[in-house]
């Protein structure tokens, strides 16, 4: 491999660092897994900011070839200099406009080895971490990967049923260069890349005026405005900045977002077309039964990983036990019983006597019995064994 020398192969990283160093220029950069919410909240996000980047990083790898290109520098040091050039060019044409530039970029967890994301946590000046609950983001991910192994142009997205048919075919299913391993594999590696990206930033930045938040996809549906405004709240937005939000008409933040690709890929079309964030609906959530044994067990590797970042005091919003009590339709319990079980969980390890507590919120369940016609509690029995696991063996060393 050729080797790299600072001068040689990031000057685009240098013009972008020397730009954001002026105070002219502040970074926002949201981070999560495929199908996390990350492009929903970077279109919430893009309301207070003058432009939004989707995906540099990712486009112009896939503009270059993928990852089997015949000429690349270690690292993809090539790609991630070639994609700061395209950001430093979008922000000096905003910067024609105005004087001072917020900007919002959008990537993807797992995209870049160790020794380039630590050179780009060096550059935003607040980050926001995006989780989706995983039974739900494989369910995507595997949707979208079926889609695109069967060459359904975006049509076999929300085909469950076709979806699991083909599960055990896409679940191994090598990928193209624009990733790297098979379906299961590649977000194995993004969930793992996106505990230890959270890891290293709070660490680079502590100490520092540089900000810090996650935001859970599900609990902003759950309540949008509360989730919302609390993430951007912790990122140091202020009251008066946080007064001109307005979920109802996302679509007009959208037109904000640059996209080095076609922004109706069947990947992004689904958010870039949403006008207000849908709220929970019954019959959406899907348990392990559904799918097939290597799937399974992939959900269970991803689930400890999940709860770190959940519980994690950078969450910008976690329900209390008097909200997920609540068994109206509407309900945690009612349309998501995982995510339910994982936020009570974690309010009762807080209480004292909490495994009293715990007695008592099982006996609560059983009494209530909430929805059962629309969502199945007890075919969750599996999944709440491994928080369970997790609450009783896990050191919790994101916590330390």
């Amino acid at each position: 491999m050729q080797q790299l020398t600072y001068s040689e192969c990031f000057v685009n990283e240098l013009a972008l660092k020397q730009l954001v160093s002026t105070e002219q220029v502040s970074i926002i950069y949201i981070h999560g897994t495929a199908r996390s919410g990350s492009t929903i909240a970077e279109i919430i996000v893009s309301q207070l900011a003058n432009l939004a980047i989707h995906q540099p990083f990712r486009g112009t790898l896939q503009k270059c070839g993928g990852r089997f290109r015949s000429q690349k520098l270690e690292f993809d040091a090539d790609i991630y200099d070639s994609a700061c050039g395209l950001i430093v060019e979008q922000i000096n044409q905003c910067l024609q406009k105005q004087e001072k530039v917020t900007v919002v970029i959008k990537e993807l967890a797992g995209f870049f080895k160790p020794y380039i994301w630590q050179r780009w946590l060096e550059i935003p000046q607040q980050f926001l971490f995006t989780i989706r609950e995983p039974h739900l983001q494989y369910m995507s991910w595997l949707s979208a990967m079926t889609d695109k192994i069967f060459q359904g142009e975006g049509k076999l997205q929300d085909k469950r049923d076709f979806v699991i048919a083909k599960a055990a075919i896409t679940e191994t299913s090598i990928l193209s260069a624009e990733w790297e391993g098979t379906t299961i594999s590649c977000n194995q590696a993004a969930w793992n890349a996106l505990v230890q990206d959270f890891q290293q930033v709070r660490k680079a930045i502590a100490g520092t005026d540089k900000k810090l938040a996650i935001l859970d996809s599900v609990l902003l549906r759950y309540k949008p405005e509360y989730a919302a405004k609390g993430a951007l709240a912790k990122l140091g937005f202020t009251p008066e900045q946080l007064s001109q939000l307005n979920l109802n008409f996302l679509s007009q933040s959208e037109q904000k977002v640059w996209d080095i690709r076609d922004k109706s890929r069947p990947m992004v079309r689904k958010a870039n077309n949403s006008k207000t964030v849908n709220p929970l609906r019954v019959k959406e959530a899907v348990n392990l039964d559904v799918f097939p044994t290597k799937s399974q067990e992939h959900i269970k590797q991803i689930i400890p990983l999940y709860l770190d970042l959940l519980s994690a005091p950078e969450q910008v919003y976690l329900p209390s036990m008097a909200e997920l009590e609540a068994t109206e339709d509407t309900g945690l319990i009612a349309t998501h019983p995982f995510m339910a079980y994982a936020l009570a969980m974690l309010n009762l390890k807080r209480q004292p006597n909490p495994i009293e507590q715990l007695n008592s919120w099982l006996k609560f369940l059983n009494q209530a019995k909430p929805n059962q016609e629309a969502t199945n509690w007890d075919s969750f029995s599996s999944s709440f064994a491994v928080i369970n696991s997790y609450w009783l063996n896990t050191s919790n060393k994101i916590h330390e």
